[in-house]
């Protein structure tokens, strides 16, 4: 009786072992069909297995193109030419016009100047007051227009400009008909004797009006 009973036992375990073959069998030839599936993809398209990001031969390089720029033509420009001074003038006397502006002298003055800022000199100086009076039928512009002393007579020595409370300059314009005055201040020293020559600079295109006169 207990060999009648193991015999459907023997029977289930081959059949369990026979279908465990089976389904083993299945599975190996599913894993290496699809090795080969995948070596065949790989060799029909060689990027289709690298990555973006993998390092491979390096691409052709791009020929860069030349590039052209024409150079803009430099703009003309015409050089200023100062005339030369016209005669010294007596330093008591108005000068003649340039381009419908009179010049005079109205003060000089021997001060003691300078100090007022920080490593001036304070000492003897010379204080020139000169107006500009504007004859012409427009307004001039006086801007740029400066005032130099030299001393020593034809030595020629340049005075240096102070900065003094009481110096003053001309405003930026002078309407047609009007006269405005400037006050500058150069330190120049007791000696040595002789004329002084005040240069009146009014305009880059107008010739200097020069001043010539003894010491205050």
């Amino acid at each position: 009786m207990s060999e009648s009973l193991n015999e459907p036992r023997r029977r289930m375990g081959w059949r369990g072992w026979a279908i465990a073959g089976v389904i083993a069998a299945l599975l190996i030839g599913g894993t290496v069909w699809g090795v080969l599936a995948n070596s065949d993809s790989s060799e029909g398209n060689p990027g289709a297995s690298a990555s973006p990001g993998a390092t491979g031969s390096p691409g052709p390089t791009p020929t860069p193109q030349p590039t052209e720029f024409e150079t803009p033509s430099p703009g003309s420009t015409d050089a200023v030419v100062k005339p030369d001074a016209g005669d010294e003038v007596p330093i008591d006397e108005p000068a003649p016009p340039v381009q419908g502006v009179v010049s005079e002298v109205t003060a000089l003055e021997a001060i003691t100047a300078g100090n007022d800022i920080p490593g001036e000199p304070s000492g003897p100086a010379i204080q020139v007051t000169v107006r500009l009076t504007n004859e012409s039928d427009e307004a001039v512009d006086t801007a740029g227009a400066n005032v130099t002393l030299t001393y020593g007579g034809d030595d020629r020595l340049p005075a240096a400009g102070l900065t003094g409370d009481a110096s003053s300059v001309w405003p930026a314009s002078i309407a047609a008909g009007d006269s405005a005055e400037a006050i500058f201040q150069f330190a120049v020293p007791s000696s040595p004797e002789g004329d002084l020559r005040v240069t009146v600079d009014m305009l880059a295109s107008a010739p200097n009006v020069i001043f010539v006169g003894p010491r205050p």
